[in-house]
């Protein structure tokens, strides 16, 4: 399968090969264990993930291969965020397993110091390299925090849900489309257009991911991992017939034994059409976004469109879980 095969990425699944290149050209030959931990963004073909920084850019009216060195990095911390999920996660087939947590959070650290050393490379004037050093850095501080506020267990109610995953998955997906944005333009309107495509399709694409994590997981699934996401915050604070017996679920931290009554309790509800409405709304927000950019930026418009065709097609697997139709 091609490098970025599944979205209509257009010409920006074909600078993949170059970003895999960028992320191997630093990799530290004295630490052989940090450059297997970078084989699956260094040396295997990339999902899409990556072409929204290249797309970003071309939007704004940009050379896309000038947002390789923020699609390296954006690949690699999302590596490292991987590598602290599972470790929060106690996924058994996760780094974290085959070497020990220290380890594996001691690659975690390592990769986001190297994100932050490709980022230093790209082929941009000085002063706009440390602006895009110093967002990185503000930004990788809101990640952690988000995964602190996640790791406390405080996420409580829906209000909590969105702080969280604001903080943890949204401004992650702003980042790396306003920097993408920012190799190609000095016009922060432009700039923000792609940061707001960015935290919005970041959120739906969380939404998306809990909605996976109930009714198509990998693995043990949140349910049987005991973890309290979307989909059980709107079963709890939803008025319906089963909400007591939900609540008294999760208070008596029952959800692994009894993940077949907590969903057949959340399909009563409607909860997976809720959730996919929710990831629509979002999805619209982020293409309304793009508004700004529809009169300017490249002629042919394809970075816009490619940043359209992603947030389309994201949408069209959580119909098939959720048994309606994603994409209007």
């Amino acid at each position: 399968m091609d490098e970025g095969a599944g979205v209509g990425v257009g010409m920006f699944g074909g600078l993949l090969p170059e970003v895999r290149e960028v992320v191997r050209r630093e990799a530290p030959r004295d630490w052989p264990e940090l450059r297997r931990v970078l084989g699956p963004v260094a040396d295997h073909p990339l999902g899409p993930r990556p072409t929204l920084p290249l797309a970003a850019c071309a939007a704004v009216g940009g050379d896309p291969r000038a947002a390789r060195e923020v699609a390296a990095t954006w690949e690699v911390v999302a590596q490292a965020g991987g590598i602290l999920d599972d470790l929060q996660d106690g996924d058994r087939s996760g780094l974290g397993a085959r070497v020990g947590p220290g380890r594996a959070f001691n690659f975690s650290a390592a990769l986001l110091a190297y994100g932050a050393l490709l980022l230093s490379r790209a082929p941009l004037p000085p002063l706009r390299v440390l602006a895009l050093q110093r967002e990185f850095h503000r930004e990788t501080l809101h990640l952690l925090a988000g995964q602190d506020l996640d790791l406390t267990g405080k996420t409580a109610t829906l209000d909590d849900y969105w702080a969280t995953i604001t903080g943890k998955t949204a401004r992650a997906f702003a980042w790396a489309c306003g920097a993408g944005a920012r190799c190609g333009t000095e016009d922060p309107a432009a700039v923000d257009a792609c940061r707001g495509f960015g935290l919005h399709l970041g959120l739906a694409l969380q939404v998306l991911d809990d909605l996976q994590g109930i009714w198509e997981p990998v693995g043990r699934g949140d349910l049987h991992a005991g973890k309290v996401t979307l989909p059980l915050l709107y079963g709890l604070e939803m008025d319906h017939p089963g909400r007591e017996e939900l609540q008294e679920m999760v208070r008596e931290r029952r959800l692994p034994e009894e993940a077949g009554r907590v969903v057949e309790l959340l399909d009563a509800i409607g909860t997976r059409e809720f959730l996919v409405w929710t990831a629509i709304q979002e999805r619209e927000r982020s293409l309304a976004a793009l508004a700004p950019l529809r009169t300017v930026g490249d002629p042919h418009h394809s970075g816009v469109e490619a940043l359209v065709d992603y947030a389309t097609m994201i949408l069209r697997h959580a119909g098939g879980i959720a048994g309606m139709e994603a994409t209007p």
